[in-house]
């Protein structure tokens, strides 16, 4: 047998230079950079994307619940010159401050735009703690209720509808519709909702 010898040319030398060693430095800060880049535009996503899950957050679970409107009527002009509205949060929802929360109150006259006070201008309503969690504040927290007085400039008379919309400071909008009855019967204290 023949035996066949395989010459492999072996090449021990490597290409070094100038050339290459600027080329591999050039590589390494292109690495660098990008790298660089990549880690703040994630860090920065990272930020907004905790800030924006926040403020979703607040915006759903805030909201409050209109549990009741009564009309109160006024026997002289007989017409309802002022509602009360049970108020209460949702579930899981924050804190709410009734000094930064904004009621409107439309009708086919105009609409009136009321913040919280005491006074009997009609550009204010009047909260009150009904069931109290600890201590009355003007702030309704989870499993409180809320009293809501108001008074706008137009009386609501019957057969005609009205808006009434809480805005809190963070939170959706609640919107009621309300519409007076045909007439009103002997009662005082018209329910309009539920």
């Amino acid at each position: 047998m023949n035996k066949q010898k395989n010459n492999i040319l072996k090449n021990d030398t490597a290409d070094v230079g100038i050339g290459t060693l600027i080329i591999f430095i050039a590589m390494v800060l292109v690495a660098a950079v990008a790298a660089a880049v990549l880690i703040q535009t994630s860090g920065v996503l990272q930020q907004k994307a905790q800030q924006t899950g926040k403020e979703a957050t607040a915006e759903v679970s805030s909201n409050l619940k209109i549990v009741s409107v009564i009309g109160n009527l006024n026997a002289t002009t007989k017409a309802i010159q002022n509602f009360t509205v049970a108020v209460e949060l949702t579930a899981g929802g924050n804190d709410m401050d009734f000094g930064q929360v904004v009621i409107k109150y439309i009708d086919d006259s105009g609409t009136d735009t009321m913040k919280n006070g005491s006074s009997a201008n009609k550009t204010v309503f009047v909260y009150s703690d009904e069931r109290i969690i600890g201590t009355a504040n003007g702030v309704l927290s989870s499993g409180e209720l809320g009293i809501v007085t108001i008074e706008p400039t137009t009386a609501l008379v019957v057969r005609k509808k009205a808006s009434i919309e809480i805005i809190p400071e963070t939170g959706t909008m609640v919107l009621k519709e309300i519409v007076a009855p045909a007439t009103w019967g002997t009662k005082e204290k018209i329910q309009l909702f539920p």
